[in-house]
């Protein structure tokens, strides 16, 4: 992701010649009312970003390794944000007609302001807080790191964090992160209509009712295709393609053959044929019932 932040400095000229422009000489009548505009730009990328390790030498930190994560797992004592690098872009525009050498001083450095947009934190005062920031140094030419940690209980929120980089105001780079903990997968299916609600997402949940509670035979095979079978439980999605076909459902008969080996792939297979799905006929050898 690319920034730019332009701001415009006026220079007065001193030196008579320029590598590029002929050289003639200038009178100081010309140098003194000649100028050059100068539009200098900050470009920044982001080079990684994700859950940040401090790497350390003596005792200190002077880097951090970032490993890509999605989402983050707020925890004390860890932390997370990215690094970027930055460079100066320079564009001169000469004013007058006399020719001048032009002198720039390109930065090294330049102050940047850190600004974090995150979920309410509250503190030990009851104060609520959806930004913090502080006064960081950006360096041209070498890795910045941008490094939010978890130092308190209270950090601990998920959602949706923004972390940006400012240079007088103006916002060079940013990055938003999703921090939350990870759901834990459900555990694997041994029987349909007994899951443990609470492990699937709200709209699998509502294809599991339908699918239970209604005899929603298209329900059960969304909930099987979108859900159980995405999670690798074979058994399980096979139980509720199963569901689907004995409600009707010719492609959960299907899917539930494909999925099944040795007499349970025919038996899905014929039930499929018997609702008159040519597929499944021709898996089993049969032709097509009257």
């Amino acid at each position: 992701m690319k920034f730019v932040q332009v701001f415009s400095i006026v220079c007065l000229l001193s030196l008579p010649a320029c590598s590029n422009i002929p050289n003639e000489p200038a009178s100081t009548e010309d140098m003194t009312e000649s100028s050059i505009e100068h539009s200098v730009g900050i470009n920044a990328s982001i080079d990684a970003k994700g859950l940040a390790t401090p790497r350390k030498m003596n005792g200190m930190i002077v880097g951090y390794d970032i490993t890509p994560s999605f989402p983050i797992a707020p925890k004390l004592g860890s932390g997370f944000g990215y690094t970027y690098t930055a460079s100066v872009a320079v564009d001169m525009i000469k004013k007058d007609k006399a020719s001048a050498k032009i002198l720039v001083d390109m930065p090294r450095k330049v102050p940047v302001t850190i600004i974090v947009k995150h979920p309410e934190i509250i503190s030990t005062d009851g104060a609520v807080t959806t930004e913090s920031s502080w006064q960081d140094t950006l360096y041209f030419g070498r890795p910045n790191y941008v490094i939010w940690n978890f130092e308190s209980e209270s950090e601990l929120v998920s959602g949706k964090w923004t972390v940006s980089v400012l240079e007088k105001g103006t916002e060079i780079v940013s990055q938003s992160f999703l921090v939350m903990n990870a759901p834990t997968k459900p555990a694997k299916i041994t029987q349909v209509c007994s899951i443990d609600e609470a492990k699937y997402p709200r709209h699998l949940i509502s294809q599991y009712q339908d699918c239970c509670m209604n005899d929603d035979a298209s329900a059960c095979y969304q909930f099987a295709w979108k859900g159980v079978e995405r999670f690798k439980d074979t058994v399980g999605a096979i139980l509720y393609y199963g569901r689907a076909c004995e409600l009707g459902d010719i492609s959960g008969c299907r899917r539930a053959g494909q999925m099944s080996a040795g007499d349970n792939e025919a038996k899905w297979f014929n039930k499929g044929c018997d609702l008159r799905d040519f597929d499944s006929c021709i898996e089993v050898g049969r032709s097509l019932p009257n």
